[in-house]
């Protein structure tokens, strides 16, 4: 394996406290950018069944896992009750009140276009 180059080590081989080789298959998809991030995942999955699901997945869909296993992993930092769960619950809750807003500003405008006639619209 060549050396690493001007880019810094991947989250999970910082994690596995090893040398990330230049051509590292997970470097893509868990830079170091993301490294608190992935702790956070790692705390949920730990490292080696996250490097399974990794290397069991389809090509095109490894970006798809691995954006799912950080975006998991947050969601059990934010809410460890609930999780992923409660982050969906929580975001249907809010369609749900936008939902009933919007038809109550449908309604008004509904009701103020027929308040006026149709000759003072224009």
């Amino acid at each position: 394996m060549e050396p690493l180059g001007n880019r810094r080590t991947c989250s999970v081989c910082i994690t596995k406290n090893r040398n990330c080789p230049r051509f590292c298959e997970y470097a893509e998809y868990f830079p170091y950018e993301l490294q608190s991030q992935y702790e956070s995942a790692n705390e949920l999955f730990g490292t080696p069944n996250i490097i399974t699901m990794m290397q069991h997945a389809p090509e095109e869909k490894k970006q798809m896992l691995a954006t799912s296993i950080i975006m998991e992993g947050n969601a059990w930092i934010e809410d460890p009750i609930s999780g992923g769960f409660g982050m969906i619950q929580k975001l249907m809750w809010k369609i749900m009140l936008h939902k009933a807003y919007l038809r109550e500003l449908q309604e008004k405008i509904k009701e103020e276009k027929e308040k006026k006639p149709a000759s003072s619209l224009y």
